[in-house]
C-alpha cells in the first residue's frame, strides 16, 4: 500500500475538512475520503494540535517533539508513526494559527467529550515536557479548550493536575476537584463523584490504550485529591 493511501485509510472523515487540506497538502495528493474508525482519526488531530502548541511560544523544541514521537511510537510503532512524523515535520515549519478554530471545530464535531478532554490532557503534557510551561502554550490550550467546547471548570482541573506535580500548596488538591477550600464536606464529596465520573477510563470508547492511560492518570488524581482533602480535614 502506498504511503497516500496508508494515510487515506487512517485518517477517514478528517480528509472532509481542514485537516484533510492540511494533510493532503503536505502529502501532495489528491485523497478521497475512507470510512475508518474514530482511534486513527483521534490520534491524527493529536499531531495537529500538538504542533500549534509546540510552536505556540516561537521555539520549537526537541524535549516536545521526543514527547510526542515516544508517544505515537508507543500507539502506532515505529513504521506508523515515522509516517506520520513526515508530516509532522512539515506542520512545525508552517503557520497553521489561522486554521486553529477550524480545525478544532471539525474534531469536536466526531469525537465525543471524553475524549476531548484527553486531548487537553495531552497538549498540557506536550507543553510540560520541557519543564516549562510557556504562557503562550497555556493560551493556546485554551483557546482549543473553548473551539471544543470545554468549559473553564474542566480546563482549569486538567491544568490543576499537571501543576500539582510541581506545587506543595495543599489547595491544589481542592483545585483539581472544582472546588475552594470554603466547600463543605459535602460539597467535595459531590464535586470528586463527578469528577472521578467524568474521568473514568470506561467513558472513553474508539481511542488507543495510550489515551486510556492518560484518563487513569486523571482519574487517579481526582482519586487522591479527594483523599488528601479527607486526611487534611480529618
Amino acid at each position: 500500500m502506498s504511503k497516500a493511501k496508508w494515510i487515506a485509510a487512517a485518517a477517514g472523515w478528517f480528509f472532509a475538512g481542514p485537516i484533510g487540506g492540511i494533510i493532503g497538502y503536505y502529502l501532495g495528493k489528491n485523497l478521497s475520503n475512507k470510512k475508518v474508525d474514530n482511534q486513527k482519526g483521534f490520534e491524527i488531530s493529536l499531531l495537529i494540535l500538538s504542533s500549534m502548541v509546540i510552536k505556540s511560544d516561537g521555539k520549537v523544541l526537541k524535549p516536545e517533539l521526543n514527547y510526542v514521537r515516544q508517544f505515537f511510537n508507543k500507539t502506532f510503532g515505529s513504521q506508523k508513526s515515522n509516517e506520520y512524523f513526515k508530516i509532522f515535520n512539515n506542520l512545525n515549519k508552517q503557520d497553521l494559527n489561522s486554521r486553529l478554530r477550524q480545525v478544532c471545530l471539525q474534531i469536536n464535531a466526531h469525537v465525543n467529550h471524553s475524549s476531548r478532554l484527553e486531548i487537553i490532557h495531552f497538549l498540557f503534557g506536550v507543553a510540560a515536557s520541557d519543564n516549562e510551561i510557556h504562557l503562550k502554550e497555556i493560551e493556546t490550550i485554551k483557546r482549543i479548550s473553548n473551539y471544543m467546547n470545554i468549559n473553564s471548570y474542566d480546563f482549569e482541573s486538567i491544568k490543576s493536575m499537571l501543576l500539582a506535580k510541581k506545587s506543595a500548596d495543599s489547595e491544589k488538591w481542592y483545585k483539581i476537584l472544582g472546588v475552594n477550600k470554603n466547600a463543605t464536606d459535602s460539597q467535595v464529596k459531590k464535586a470528586y463523584r463527578k469528577m472521578a465520573l467524568k474521568y473514568h477510563p470506561d467513558k472513553l470508547t474508539g481511542v488507543s490504550e495510550d489515551i486510556k492511560k492518560l484518563a487513569t492518570e486523571k482519574f487517579q488524581a481526582v482519586k487522591e485529591a479527594y483523599e488528601q482533602i479527607n486526611k487534611e480535614r480529618s
